[in-house]
């Protein structure tokens, strides 16, 4: 597996995310949006709601998490008992977690403040473009990319995996990512955490590192599909 692109559900989802990038910042949807779920009631009358902040946030972390943990667990519990080829689960380990670590490594390169920080949704501080944030206003909050969306969207490496070694499982791997990813950004967006732009810069990140990842670590022949 050593294509410079993208498989094509993935190359279509990433044109389009571009693309949902560019018309958002054009019409400032992001604000759109935004307004929807705060001027309702001129407040986040979410963001510390039990079933966001509990429920959908931190304990849907703590899931995920344990099911990383319950995976590796039970490949090596299989390995010891069974051996088969353990490379490409060790690959797969390292993208899930490489996806996340991307993104946790942008959103602390970039000066970007959450939607709750700002001064027409009951915060502190004015819009800052993230090419244009000032100094006076430092530290920012660090909000871009969405991290917490990211935790969904970095499954998207089991769709490459199954891709390679269950074919007929890919597109179900796919869904889910999309639906964990797209529904833990929704959360954040409804606490005000997060813009829409942040979640779609998410997913962007975690197609790119997990292609990158697969296209390097599968490059030898055996693996091609």
């Amino acid at each position: 597996m050593n294509k410079l692109l993208p498989p094509f559900p993935l190359l279509v989802i990433l044109v389009l995310s571009l693309i949902s990038l560019l018309v958002i910042h054009t019409f400032n949807l992001d604000f759109y949006f935004a307004d929807l779920l705060y001027n309702t009631h001129s407040e986040w009358i979410y963001k510390e709601a039990w079933i966001t902040t509990q429920l959908l946030h931190r304990y849907a972390k703590y899931l995920l998490i344990l099911c990383y943990l319950v995976f590796v667990f039970w490949t090596f519990i299989s390995y010891s008992k069974n051996k088969f080829d353990l490379y490409p689960s060790l690959v797969l380990m390292g993208a899930l977690l490489l996806g996340t670590l991307a993104v946790s490594s942008l959103k602390q390169l970039f000066d970007v403040d959450c939607p709750w920080d700002l001064i027409q949704y009951g915060g502190t501080k004015p819009f800052m473009s993230i090419w244009a944030y000032k100094s006076d206003f430092l530290p920012s909050s660090g909000c871009f990319p969405a991290a917490h969306a990211s935790a969904g969207f970095t499954l998207i490496s089991t769709y490459y995996f199954f891709r390679l070694f269950k074919p007929k499982y890919k597109n179900i791997a796919l869904g889910v990512t999309l639906f964990i990813g797209f529904g833990l950004g929704l959360v954040q967006q409804f606490r005000g955490a997060h813009f829409f732009s942040h979640d779609i810069a998410s997913l962007i990140v975690c197609i790119l590192v997990n292609h990158l990842i697969f296209s390097i670590a599968f490059r030898d022949k055996k693996y091609h599909n």
